[in-house]
């Protein structure tokens, strides 16, 4: 029985390290533009210094309209295809900023980049809700920020180093492939249907609470 158990929370838990570590590379070409862009925006094809705010901005702006409709997204389509859209999203934007020298290019990429991390925050929340119960949801939480957290992290130290010894093509380039490389862990990792469990409940729930009553709450993290 107990092995039975633990065999339960260790396939839980790789689930959600599998679904941080996707979110982790789907985040490397964000952070990467957020310590390169401000010192490099003249090799990104912008000419002036007001428009980096505006690309560095407009991707959490657009997610104050689009979580709304993020979470009704998810009560009606699977949490696989939301977060296989939101990858494959990511992947175009993040090679989008080392190929598209143009500012408006750059800013409807931006765009779309909000309304992909919008989709994968919220289907990366509900798979580590749906996999977890009242006495390890905080773990797996915490689980789940933190290495996903490592891509921001690796996206500003290596992206950094990499745009000042060869370019932006290149990095940009680099971290697209790293994040196609995640697709394939999309259709293996993340369930096509909630599971048969007693969280499934709990999930269905909290997605209804993220769509409605907690989206504005998610929004306005974004924004600070």
């Amino acid at each position: 029985m107990n092995k039975g158990n633990h065999k339960k929370r260790w396939g839980e838990k790789k689930q959600i390290i599998g679904i941080a570590f996707i979110t982790a590379a789907a985040v490397l070409g964000d952070a990467m533009l957020l310590i390169a862009l401000p010192i490099y925006w003249k090799d990104a094809g912008l000419v002036s210094l007001w428009q980096v705010g505006v690309l560095l901005s407009v991707n959490r702006f657009i997610r104050l309209p689009v979580n709304p409709l993020i979470g009704l997204f998810y009560q009606h389509f699977h949490r696989r295809t939301g977060i296989m859209i939101a990858v494959c999203l990511a992947v175009i934007t993040t090679a989008s900023y080392g190929w598209m020298a143009n500012f408006w290019l750059l800013l409807l990429m931006r765009a779309i980049w909000g309304i992909s991390w919008s989709l994968l925050r919220l289907g990366g929340y509900l798979s580590v809700i749906e996999a977890s119960n009242d006495s390890n949801r905080g773990q797996y939480v915490g689980l789940y920020n933190g290495l996903w957290g490592l891509g921001g992290l690796t996206g500003m130290l290596a992206g950094g180093m990499l745009i000042d010894q060869t370019s932006f093509l290149f990095t940009s380039s680099l971290f697209a492939f790293i994040g196609l490389l995640t697709i394939p862990l999309v259709y293996f990792l993340v369930p096509p249907n909630h599971q048969d469990s007693p969280s499934t409940s709990r999930g269905q729930s909290a997605q209804i609470k993220w769509g409605w009553s907690g989206r504005y709450g998610s929004c306005l993290e974004q924004v600070v």
